[in-house]
């Protein structure tokens, strides 16, 4: 090897990382964008539509979901692994079609039954055909988004994800504005899927000729068959309580439900992407250092403190503000949805430290767990659900079965990563009382706010502002007294060793 070659080995390498840090970022903005879009587009929504309409559309969108998970699961997933060097097989792309058009003639087959028997709205019906026929083009789109990512083209992924959300946003925005009830939201969700069909086909341009082997045909739809378990899984963790819902109770609590559950999620995600990076980026290093099991059990004891120092003051921060939050946000026939905003906020706040599970068990050797404790977690919420709906069919108390279920799910969590990396109780729950504390005063101090503020009848958005930076502040100063320390002992545990001069 050359002088030269040395030289350039380096070079290639850090233009390398930097462009996979570039392509992850542009992900990211991608994801962002999308959840700004699809919690803007609910919160329109709610401010012209009723709970009762928009507990009808999450109905049906989530019951056409549920086929397009099945019909896409898969095939994107089969088409990346495949081995390097060889040409894409042109059978994959027409399984995953004549996937999408199984499962949207069963969908239409069962909507000629619901029509001659029960005879739906005309707002109704026409939302559910929209829908429909979204699942076709969207065998299509996760097909080329393989190639896409297959050929490490992320920024052109990105790009069509965030192009395509923000067309759905004004569409729907512009239908809802129309008066065109909830046709807007599937008009919205047609536009993502059209502009997502054309952008995604022009980046990866992969239109092969008709082919059909039926051992290709085979072997990706025992592939796909193996994923399908894991998708529904998903879909049951964030569809299975609107479901129960409508079940025991209504559309109408469906859509109370479904409006708190996403302003929580859209916060959680704030939360959850950076924990997770800085888990992935802290273990592996530790990894590869040579800290041992004593390193791994202090790192983790400090990152479950430093993810609690992050996320108690964000959810028992909303939780307090809710109800000026629904208020600014929804207007005041969502109020039925504020106690629910509050309880919801707690779980997701309970359940915080589950964001460690995939990067640590990954790190040690035991990813194997991670399906059987979705799997474990799911169950627990549902049968949770399931119980408080038999006992007593209201929406506050079906959610407060969400709170046990974290309570359970959480202390699941914990023993795991305990036994995986055997970090110890006291220094966890002496890192953590500051947090807690903090979070305590934070909370106390914006009541009393919001209770000395209620005689002077300031604007909604006001009182939210200013309980926001009040909170904020007490919440900062406590932090910075008393996380210095989290943070230096952090920044000592996951510095890189010095090579030792020769």
């Amino acid at each position: 090897m050359n002088s030269s070659d040395i030289a350039t080995g380096p070079k290639v390498s850090q233009a390398a990382r930097s462009s996979t840090s570039r392509d992850a970022l542009w992900v990211s903005g991608a994801r962002l964008v999308s959840q700004i879009c699809g919690i803007g587009a609910l919160l329109i929504a709610a401010r012209v539509l009723s709970p009762a309409q928009v507990g009808v559309f999450a109905m049906i969108s989530a019951m056409v979901l549920l086929q397009s998970k099945v019909a896409e699961a898969g095939w994107s997933e089969y088409l990346i692994a495949a081995p390097r060097g060889r040409e894409l097989p042109a059978t994959l792309l027409y399984c995953a079609l004549a996937s999408g058009v199984v499962f949207t003639l069963a969908g239409l087959c069962g909507l000629t039954i619901w029509l001659v028997w029960l005879e739906p709205e005309g707002a109704t019906f026409l939302t559910l055909v929209l829908l429909m026929t979204t699942i076709i083009p969207g065998t299509f789109i996760i097909i080329q988004s393989g190639v896409l990512v297959r050929a490490r083209r992320l920024r052109d992924l990105a790009c069509y994800q965030a192009v395509s959300e923000l067309c759905g946003l004004l569409v729907t925005a512009g239908g809802l504005l129309l008066g065109w009830d909830i046709v807007a939201l599937a008009a919205g969700r047609c536009c993502v899927v059209l502009v997502a069909l054309v952008m995604s086909t022009s980046f990866a341009r992969w239109l092969p000729r008709w082919e059909f082997r039926l051992s290709v045909a085979r072997e990706a739809s025992g592939y796909s068959a193996r994923l399908l378990m894991s998708r529904l899984i998903q879909f049951a963790q964030s569809y299975g309580a609107e479901f129960l819902i409508v079940f025991f109770i209504g559309v109408a609590e469906v859509g109370l439900y479904r409006i708190a559950s996403r302003m929580v999620g859209a916060v959680t995600e704030l939360i959850s992407e950076p924990v997770r990076m800085l888990a992935w980026s802290y273990f592996s290093r530790q990894q590869s250092d040579a800290g041992g099991s004593e390193g791994l059990a202090r790192l983790a004891g400090l990152m479950l403190a430093a993810t609690a120092f992050a996320a108690f003051p964000v959810f028992l921060g909303l939780a307090v503000v809710s109800q000026k939050l629904v208020q600014v946000l929804l207007g005041e026939q969502w109020i039925a949805a504020a106690p629910v905003l509050v309880v919801l906020a707690i779980a997701r706040g309970i359940a915080v430290v589950q964001m460690l599970n995939e990067p640590v068990l990954s790190i040690i050797g035991r990813v194997a767990l991670l399906p059987r404790l979705n799997m474990l977690f799911t169950a627990a919420s549902l049968a949770c659900l399931g119980v408080a709906g038999w006992i007593r069919p209201e929406l506050l108390d079906i959610a407060i079965a969400q709170v046990a279920a974290a309570v359970l799910t959480t202390a699941a969590s914990l023993h795991v990563l305990q036994r995986g990396t055997g970090f110890r109780w006291q220094p966890l729950i002496r890192r953590i009382l500051p947090a807690g504390l903090g979070a305590c005063l934070m909370v106390a101090a914006v009541g009393v706010l919001f209770q000395t503020t209620a005689g002077f009848r300031l604007l909604p958005v006001m009182e939210l502002l200013v309980g926001v930076a009040v909170g904020g502040l007490v919440y900062g100063v406590i932090a910075w007294c008393s996380g210095r320390v989290l943070l230096a002992e952090l920044s000592h545990v996951t510095e890189p060793a010095t090579a030792p001069r020769v």
